[in-house]
């Protein structure tokens, strides 16, 4: 029965069409994939973690105390500080195409279920961008940020998580800051905040807050505003020539929510979407069935 389940997962690998030349089937595990660390989908594509300078198609886990945020007395010395590492660990990202927006991705792809299933003991947040061309770019992360070492960051992220959604509206904050590309680019970042300075993205793009017994998934629809996913569109068509630094935070507004923390961060480097994406069909849903699920 064993080679029997193995043949029938095989077959259905091979009846998934790729989403383009260089995508294949996944190759042997590792152990810790085995172990259940890695989320691995049926069909991957060369969507990587960075291995060295200048390599292109990849992501990469990054220092958090680049990123200035709100200290301990911000409230009354207007100072920011480096921030403390990261409470959430880049784990991988991937890219997905659909011939449907979809709502979320958690409720919409079955092997990133499995994978929060297999793991119910982590804890994960996982930043999810809707991409005109119905582009789905998933960034999962694992927390490594032992609770009680941080109880500022343990109150105001619960609070975060399972806040009602004017809350969630309000605190969210994304942090960009690009390295390289092109002039035009520059520019459309600029639109949404400046260079590394916080902005409150749920006031600006559709934003919905997805949060079950081990994770939250934080879904921001780039196309929600027509001149956001103008330069949305502009910026997948320039990708492939953008380095770009991005982290996320809640914010901080008393002295009991001080100093703030970066929940997750990581770099993107030169990525062509038409390459790294995987076609994904039959997806699970295209609507939140999310135990708790928030849209501002």
């Amino acid at each position: 029965m064993e080679e029997q389940a193995r043949l029938r997962t095989s077959q259905a690998a091979q009846m998934q069409e790729p989403a383009s030349s260089s995508s294949h089937e996944h190759p042997s595990l590792t152990t810790e994939d085995k172990m259940g660390t890695q989320w691995i989908h049926e069909v991957e594509t060369d969507f990587h973690q960075k291995t060295k300078d200048g390599d292109k198609n990849c992501y990469n886990n990054i220092d958090a105390s680049h990123f200035p945020l709100r200290g301990k007395k911000y409230l009354s010395d207007k100072k920011k500080y480096p921030s403390e590492e990261a409470a959430f660990k880049l784990v991988c990202c991937k890219c997905f195409r659909t011939e449907h927006k979809l709502t979320n991705a958690v409720d919409s792809i079955d092997s990133l279920q499995d994978f929060l299933e297999r793991n119910a003991d982590r804890e994960y947040f996982i930043q999810t961008w809707l991409v005109p061309g119905h582009f789905t770019v998933v960034s999962l992360y694992v927390r490594t940020l032992e609770r009680g070492k941080d109880m500022v960051f343990d109150r105001l992220y619960d609070k975060f998580r399972t806040g009602d959604p004017s809350f969630q509206k309000e605190r969210f904050k994304f942090i960009p800051e690009v390295i390289e590309a092109p002039w035009c680019i520059k520019k459309t970042v600029q639109m949404l905040s400046g260079s590394i300075r916080p902005v409150l993205l749920a006031k600006k793009l559709k934003t919905s807050f997805h949060a079950d017994k081990n994770y939250l998934e934080v879904v921001v629809d780039t196309g929600s505003s027509y001149a956001v996913g103008m330069a949305a569109s502009t910026m997948v068509k320039g990708f492939a020539k953008i380095t770009a630094n991005l982290a996320f935070t809640v914010e901080g507004r008393d002295e009991h929510e001080l100093p703030e923390r970066i929940i997750a961060a990581h770099c993107f480097s030169k990525v062509d979407v038409n390459i790294v994406s995987i076609q994904l069909s039959g997806a699970s849903s295209f609507s939140s069935t999310s135990c708790s699920s928030t849209e501002s």
